[in-house]
């Protein structure tokens, strides 16, 4: 019995793939043990594939490129898509961690969407130092984001 149609294959590249291996592991019910769903296994192979989508997106100018605000609306995007769809994600959290779903809805999610929003606000707010040296040096630092596009991630 399925109640929703999610992959379980390896998010990589902004797309669900198998492991290279074919290997899965299964995701276990911790009330009865059975079997909830099998789920790609990553090996090193994977890792290594993943690494280098990362480090390309990293340095890609779509991402590099995005305005702070931006990126602070896309993350709460993200919270309000978290907050529509709780229900779902609170149910999943509890069929697979076997916490009352009252805990997984109220604590859980709540914290992840309330995470998802407080970094939203900060995403625009991260200024550079000046650092005295010298009267002959101008020394300053730039805080810049590192990972994958938030833009890969809610293309889903």
């Amino acid at each position: 019995m399925s109640f929703i149609d999610c992959s379980s294959g390896l998010f990589i590249n902004n797309e669900f793939v198998p492991a290279k291996s074919g290997g899965t592991l299964e995701t276990v019910n911790p009330f009865d043990e059975s079997v909830i769903t099998k789920v790609a296994a990553a090996e090193p192979e994977d890792i290594d594939v993943a690494v280098q989508a990362a480090r390309k997106a990293f340095k890609s100018r779509d991402w590099r490129g995005l305005p702070a605000a931006e990126r602070g609306l896309l993350l709460w995007k993200l919270a309000d898509l978290c907050e529509r769809d709780k229900h779902i994600l609170a149910t999943i959290d509890a069929w697979d961690n076997g916490k009352p779903y009252s805990l997984a809805e109220g604590e859980d999610l709540a914290e992840t969407i309330s995470v998802f929003r407080y970094y939203a606000g900060w995403a625009d707010k991260n200024f550079g130092r000046t650092i005295e040296t010298s009267d002959a040096k101008l020394a300053y630092t730039k805080h810049e984001p590192i990972g994958m596009s938030i833009r890969e991630l809610l293309a889903l």
